[in-house]
């Protein structure tokens, strides 16, 4: 693929990213270029190296080689606490809400604002998805989807500039998953940008004006999602199989 410079339109970069765990490559030398103020949609079979990618970037995993620029500053190594300060944030495959804490307690918890009260803000936010009435509720109490829109709410608590979405909508209802998009387009709309691994590819298709597609730890396509799904390694990652010949569209006779 063509490597494309990093330049003050992008907020995040990635070059010759690498990370193996023991022999076996879960990155082989990506490149990934996050424009600022987009949403843009990371894809790719499972295995393919998606959530150790926002492991890594996230600072989670900090065994990888090559470089992570972000807003223009390497932060490739660093601490998660400090690229968290730094405005970039992140939710997880997997639910990360403390149980034991109120709704509200999981989100003051995250507020680094100080011009208002970090309660009053956490207020505001789940006041926008409905669910302010939940604030005295212990997060094991809450149910799948509840639990991961909190989790998107307290990732927001910090104001970044870029967030790292791995499956939010998985075991999500649909009319909780359709508050979350909602959520995604008001503050891409405000400014900020989102890194999306989604395996729904209406909702890829729908939100993302750029998809990277992964396949064994390498970017295989990157582009529009309209024409990345008829892109032929696309299509052999994912079904083991190019896609059959249309008639009209240069299948033999």
């Amino acid at each position: 693929m063509t490597t494309t410079a990093c330049g003050p339109d992008h907020i995040l970069c990635t070059r010759d990213l690498r990370r193996d765990f023991g022999g076996v490559q879960a990155l082989c030398g990506v490149e990934l270029h996050v424009v600022r103020g987009s949403i843009t949609g990371l894809i790719g079979p499972n295995g393919s190296g998606k959530t150790t990618m926002f492991q890594v970037i996230s600072g989670m995993d900090r065994g990888a080689t090559g470089s992570v620029m972000f807003d223009r500053e390497e932060i490739l190594g660093r601490r998660p606490s400090t690229i968290y300060h730094r405005g970039l944030a992140r939710t997880f495959q997997l639910s990360h809400v403390f149980p034991d804490l109120t709704v509200l307690e999981n989100l003051v918890v995250a507020g680094s604002r100080k011009d208002r009260s970090v309660e009053e803000r956490a207020l505001g936010l789940l006041g926008r998805v409905h669910l302010q009435d939940y604030a005295p509720v212990l997060g094991k109490n809450l149910s799948y989807g509840q639990q991961k829109l909190v989790e998107f709410l307290r990732v927001l608590m910090s104001d970044p500039a870029l967030i790292l979405l791995d499956e939010p909508a998985a075991g999500v209802n649909p009319t909780l998953r359709q508050t979350l998009w909602d959520m995604v387009r008001h503050l891409n709309g405000l400014g900020t940008s989102f890194l999306i691994i989604e395996h729904n590819m209406e909702v890829v298709s729908d939100l993302c004006s750029d998809v990277y597609v992964l396949s064994e730890g390498s970017v295989i396509a990157r582009g529009a999602f309209d024409a990345i799904r008829e892109d032929e390694q696309v299509l052999e990652a994912y079904f083991g199989k190019t896609r059959e010949p249309r008639a009209g569209r240069g299948a033999p006779s």
